[in-house]
């Protein structure tokens, strides 16, 4: 399965430029089985990822969340609790809350904007990392996979889309299909 777990749309991130329509039809012609709307502090509301994995199978649309907390932002899936859309997280208590949905956290685009991470990965460790994206800076991908490799964190590679076409500029291969 080839997927890109990084997505965002302009009806809930204010950032991105094109809808989520786009970005969909966009990843079935770039190859992909699926996406994760992934936008900043807000999940595709429940009725419409049903809505739209219907329209769209068997294409396989997740909603997930890009979420600010300390100095990183950070990748939730698998967690569809409103509750997770604040803007004032800390780190590890996001950890916790994602942790006790059985959801999954990647450290998104990793040294964007600093030459160190902050966060103290080691006690509060994420599931994975984003080796590269859009905004992943590419000079950093042996430290990057030099982390992951000491922490055992999976590595991931997604668009970080914003924009027309840059989804599916990066992906995953999943060994099957996710639920």
């Amino acid at each position: 399965m080839n997927v890109d777990l990084h997505v965002h749309t302009i009806e809930r991130s204010p950032c991105a430029i094109v809808s989520e329509i786009y970005q969909i039809e966009t990843a079935i012609k770039a190859g992909l089985d699926g996406i994760a709307i992934t936008d900043h502090y807000t999940l595709v509301p429940r009725q419409r990822l049903l809505a739209l994995n219907e329209i769209y199978a068997p294409f396989k649309i997740f909603t997930g969340i890009e979420l600010s907390a300390g100095p990183n932002d950070w990748l939730v899936l698998g967690v569809d609790d409103p509750a997770i859309e604040r803007k004032d997280w800390r780190y590890p208590d996001l950890l916790d809350f994602v942790r006790a949905r059985d959801g999954y956290i990647i450290l998104a685009h990793p040294f964007r904007r600093s030459p160190d991470l902050g966060d103290d990965l080691e006690t509060y460790r994420p599931d994975g990392i984003e080796e590269a994206s859009i905004n992943t800076p590419a000079h950093r991908r042996e430290d990057i996979r030099a982390i992951a490799a000491r922490l055992g964190l999976a590595l991931f590679t997604n668009s970080d889309a914003h924009y027309p076409d840059a989804v599916g500029s990066f992906r995953n291969r999943l060994p099957r299909m996710a639920a």
